[in-house]
């Protein structure tokens, strides 16, 4: 594999990984924020609500989280075009 190619996944991975980290940061801040305004009810008076307090708040999570999964993966798919789908494929 040529060093060119193995520069370009390189930078790829670590481009999606800065923006799969960003992403989660951003689905933690704005779950933090469903919390406090009231959108996101954890009920911790009953059994059941206690139970059912970490699965909530994972779900929670996992939908901000997933909402920008698009938005990453045009990122990545622009960026592998600025950086040539020849160099990508050049194995």
């Amino acid at each position: 594999m040529p060093v060119a190619t193995q520069n370009a996944w390189l930078a790829l991975y670590v481009g999606v990984g800065v923006m799969v980290a960003l992403c989660g940061v951003l689905a933690a801040l704005k779950t933090i924020y469903d919390l406090q305004s009231g959108r996101l009810v954890l009920n911790f008076g009953t059994w059941t609500g206690r139970a059912t307090a970490l699965p909530k708040l994972w779900w929670c999570w996992q939908v901000n989280y997933l909402t920008g999964a698009p938005v990453i993966l045009a990122i990545a798919l622009m960026f592998a075009h600025h950086l040539g789908f020849a160099t990508l494929v050049d194995v």
